[in-house]
């Protein structure tokens, strides 16, 4: 209706322009407030008012009639330039690498940051529990509202409101299919014409694949390997002009492993309030913490506009479900007067959002999971983190900051430490690893860090122990000192 009412407008202005023009005319021509039967079509005609109105709907609602097209020999198909432009650099250099693993080892993958490809991590069995009811229950079959089913969104906003902040509503979460989609529905909302946005580096590849395909620039601030992966804050004033629409915080961090203190929040969201940046706080991996206490963006300071991102995947290890959600913390309701909410409700209309039955499941997920599986799965993660670090810092050329949280880590090859065949960029040191011992780790170039490796150390001690042992023998090997 809004289109064929924006069509009809445009004809009535353009009736009323001609008319205008008309009257300003010396000739004698028939008023548009005269009866119809006295205008008659002759006259219409005559003055080209008829032409006219044509002409002003077919520009409104863009009807003009296309040129014929010459018949063809052969199909002409051509994809769209958006999408065809989309390059994940992750799933690219692993799609290179799949089958090049050495046939004589056993493939030891500390790739990927899926979880449950390790038989240790599994959801809890409320979680499954909650999931079978659902189904079974038959109630949990049809549409849900788009921005999410009631029930739902009160359980995150029970589960994510903050101290320092007003408690969150239903109202102010949106459910969405994983923690991708809830970044890509963040990113689109604040991506104005010639926006651009601040992202971290090293960080997550899918930031910047978003970005792109919303034709928003990236700029990137440097966290520091030497101080915890902390943010370089002078650099980060530095990046900001009239056309920032704000900056993505990942914390704990992929692929650094890294949780920011409350101070170091702090500092962050200062320069946010002093520049007026909106964050998106990337929060998927909530909790996983070995060391310092994991705090949430939005309860360090109360002046920031932040939209948190999370989801079942890490922190619930369950990444195929799917389920992911976006919490709006806008105490001074900065977002709601820039119609953040409602855009991203349009959004939502796209999709119509996760799954029914594990939409109904969440409350029982929420508030449910018992506190001791939550502490095993620290447990496991935090021992495995330990092995890792002890490790690599007994192997020859290699370099690491201890993670603490998350389920990854950064290792530096030392400059100069390996022979050409290795030495040459992390993208060949990884190649190399997989075909000789095919243990599977990703080059830093995925995360805008050359000459790093990110290892997932989500894996059992046992297998990690396997996995180093094979490393450092590759290490060894390839040493330039044996030259």
């Amino acid at each position: 209706m809004a289109s064929a009412d924006f069509a009809a407008g445009g004809c009535r202005k353009r009736l009323l322009e001609n008319n205008n023009n008309n009257n300003n005319k010396e000739a004698d021509t028939p008023e548009l407030t005269q009866p119809e039967s006295k205008l008659g079509e002759n006259s219409l005609k005559k003055e080209g008012l008829v032409e006219d109105a044509k002409v002003a709907f077919e520009e409104a609602v863009d009807i003009a009639t296309p040129a014929k097209r010459a018949r063809r020999d052969a199909w002409e198909v051509r994809s769209g330039d958006r999408a065809s432009g989309i390059l994940n650099p992750v799933r690219d250099i692993m799609d290179k690498l799949a089958g090049k693993e050495n046939p004589r080892k056993r493939l030891i993958s500390l790739a990927q940051g899926d979880p449950t490809a390790y038989p240790h991590l599994r959801p809890s069995e409320t979680m499954v529990q909650a999931v079978l009811a659902s189904v079974s229950g038959g109630l949990a079959n049809g549409y849900q509202p788009s921005q999410g089913a009631a029930k739902a969104r009160a359980a995150v906003a029970e589960a994510f409101t903050v101290r320092g902040r007003p408690p969150l509503t239903p109202n102010d979460v949106f459910m969405t299919l994983g923690c991708s989609e809830a970044l890509a529905h963040c990113i689109a909302a604040l991506a104005s014409k010639g926006s651009n946005i601040l992202l971290p580096r090293p960080g997550f590849c899918l930031y910047e694949v978003l970005c792109n395909y919303h034709s928003v620039e990236c700029r990137f601030y440097d966290l520091n390997p030497d101080k915890n992966w902390e943010v370089d804050l002078d650099q980060l004033r530095t990046l900001v002009d009239d056309n920032t629409c704000g900056m993505l915080i990942n914390n704990p961090s992929n692929p650094c492993g890294a949780v920011y203190s409350a101070e170091h929040l702090g500092a962050i969201l200062k320069v946010a309030e002093e520049m007026r940046l909106p964050i998106i706080a990337d929060e998927v991996y909530t909790g996983i913490s070995f060391g310092p206490e994991y705090v949430a963006c939005a309860a360090v300071s109360n002046r920031v506009p932040i939209l948190s991102v999370c989801a079942l995947s890490k922190r619930w290890l369950a990444p195929g479900w799917r389920l992911g959600w976006i919490t709006i913390h806008d105490t001074d309701g900065i977002l709601a007067a820039a119609s953040v909410p409602e855009t991203l409700l349009k959004l939502c209309q796209v999709s119509l959002g996760p799954s029914a039955p594990l939409q109904a499941a969440l409350p029982d997920i929420l508030g449910n999971t018992p506190q001791e599986w939550y502490d095993k799965v620290l447990k496991d993660l935090g021992a495995s983190a330990k092995c890792c670090i002890r490790r690599i810092r007994e192997i020859p050329g290699l370099e690491v900051t201890e993670p603490e949280g998350a389920m990854y880590c950064m290792v530096k090859i030392v400059p100069g430490y390996f022979d050409e065949q290795v030495g040459g960029s992390d993208v060949d040191f990884a190649a190399q690893l997989l075909a000789e011992e095919s243990v599977a780790m990703l080059p830093g170039q995925c995360f805008r860090a050359r000459g790093f490796i990110r290892v997932v150390f989500a894996a059992s001690v046992e297998v990690l122990e396997e996995a180093f042992d094979r490393l450092e023998a590759f290490c060894r090997r390839h040493s330039a000192k044996r030259q």
